[in-house]
């Protein structure tokens, strides 16, 4: 066949300031196939992704596309060409609505020239029935959750008419349902012809879906195999360089007493009087699906959002807490599920972002030690093993599993003693994952109460000492003999069809 490939990417070679991000990589994909790039953050996953859609246009190598060389100099061009990609980083406006969104720049036109918004919000109705979404097409994106944000950006890609479509961590905060909706959508494009680039870090997601899959590490390629003739462990092995046999480490450590209680938090419908408690010494975890009312929950302890009644204990004490620093000042810590929107500020540098919770631990009578500041933040960089050239890099320019090692360094730095992690490693490699459990469970030995919100179900079973399950507000489990801990339980629980309390 003369035009095998719909792209071919060759010696692909990209440099940020003080990072070489790509080193001569290659990368191809055919027609009607799920081709699945797999690699640790920071091997140069996206990047090589931006560059074929025409974001980074800064780089070197050849690109061949349709049996034609060609160069890529923007995002409207390659979409042109049938270049689609659905990113990490969420691009949606909150003031608009969902419709709006989808076609923005775009929007269907009556004879007069004016929108015609009833075209429009059909056309987005259509778009989001494909993938079995029930969000409304007039919904105001701020009034979305991640996920659906997440499906609100799948649905607008599938309205530009693709032969290739990039999907950058597509699933990281779906539910089941849409996941397996996704699935569906992927197997009707591949059978049309289109060809699927798949980026993602769950590997049993890979195995159901993927035809071929290539590796990078460091920047560099390492393989390109069929996902038929390979396993899940010899997957990890490749991609982190190193063979990994224990993915959830375990400490034995006796629970102390609890530093955190809730009793009976009620928050219009969002919340049905949910009580729980965090111990000293202890992982606690929660699970549900989305629109469960974790994250809801753990915002209202933390006084980012207000809750309607109920009672919240710190230490023994029942406080009411109004507003994030006081939280702080209670020793209570969050790290968001939206490291890019509410974790970081993308435009500070690393030092800046992981000063700014604690600025009081380097400041003296004649104002910010520098120095002190810096030597802090580095030496919590080195241990959370963040891949950076310097801390005066900027927050935007890491790979997203380095992102999350700053948000933790940054609530690290505040000495807190209940630290709440609200999807803490979603988006993130294997390898990455495995040290901020191995983070977790430093915070549990030093005594701290750690509270691990997770849709990973393997995740909240492996590394959680209690797990308690909410659905729609309300809480249907809390299991705490690890014997206990088993699919079907805590899956019913979620789902509604059980309750065990």
């Amino acid at each position: 066949m003369a035009n095998e490939y719909i792209v071919q990417m060759e010696d692909i070679t990209v440099q940020f300031p003080g990072v070489l991000a790509l080193d001569k990589v290659r990368f191809d994909a055919k027609p009607g196939e799920v081709h699945v790039l797999l690699g640790e953050n920071g091997a140069g996953k996206s990047t090589i992704m931006k560059v074929l859609a025409g974001v980074n246009t800064n780089y070197e190598g050849r690109i061949i596309y349709k049996g034609k060389e060609i160069v890529s100099r923007s995002v409207d061009e390659q979409r042109k060409r049938g270049v689609g990609i659905i990113f990490q980083e969420l691009n949606l406006l909150d003031n608009l609505t969902v419709a709006e969104n989808m076609f923005l720049g775009r929007q269907p036109t009556g004879k007069m020239g004016n929108i015609d918004w009833k075209q429009m919000n059909q056309e987005a109705r259509k778009l989001l029935d494909s993938i079995h979404s029930d969000i409304s097409e007039t919904a105001m994106i701020a009034s979305l959750s991640v996920g659906q944000k997440q499906m609100v950006e799948i649905a607008k890609s599938l309205s530009y008419k693709c032969d290739i479509l990039i999907m950058d961590e597509p699933t990281s905060a779906l539910t089941e349902k849409e996941i397996e909706a996704l699935f569906q959508l992927i197997r009707r494009l591949t059978s049309q012809g289109v060809a699927i680039v798949y980026i993602s870090h769950r590997l049993n997601e890979i195995m159901e879906i993927g035809d071929r899959l290539t590796i990078f590490r460091d920047g560099k390629y390492v393989d390109t195999v069929f996902i038929k003739d390979i396993t899940i462990d010899q997957m990890v092995t490749m991609m982190v360089g190193r063979e990994m046999t224990n993915y959830y480490p375990k400490v034995e450590v006796e629970p102390g007493e609890k530093l955190l209680e809730t009793k009976d938090i009620k928050q219009g419908k969002t919340l049905k009087g949910i009580s729980f408690y965090a111990r000293a010494g202890e992982i606690t975890g929660f699970y549900g699906l989305m629109g469960a009312g974790r994250t809801e929950l753990m915002r209202a302890i933390f006084g980012a959002d207000p809750y309607d009644s109920g009672v919240v204990v710190v230490k023994g004490n029942p406080v009411e807490i109004k507003s994030p620093e006081q939280a702080k000042q209670l020793g209570i810590a969050l790290l968001t599920e939206d490291r890019k929107q509410q974790g970081l500020i993308l435009n500070f540098t690393l030092n800046e972002n992981i000063s700014l919770p604690n600025l009081d631990t380097a400041m003296t009578q004649f104002g910010l030690n520098k120095s002190k500041e810096t030597a802090n933040n580095q030496k919590l960089a080195d241990s959370m093993h963040v891949k950076t050239p310097s801390l005066e890099q900027l927050a935007k320019n890491l790979s997203g599993g380095n992102q999350q090692k700053v948000v933790i360094c940054k609530w690290l730095n505040t000495n807190s003693d209940i630290i709440i992690f609200d999807e803490p490693t979603r988006g993130i490699d294997v390898g990455a994952k495995a040290e901020i459990y191995g983070i977790m469970n430093d915070l549990k030995k030093a005594g701290k109460a750690v509270i691990m919100v997770s849709s990973e179900l393997a995740e909240c079973i492996g590394v959680s000492d209690r797990i308690y399950v909410m659905h729609e507000g309300e809480m249907t489990g809390l299991i705490e003999d690890p014997k206990e801990f088993t699919e079907e339980l805590i899956v019913g629980c979620a789902t509604g069809a059980k309750t065990h309390l």
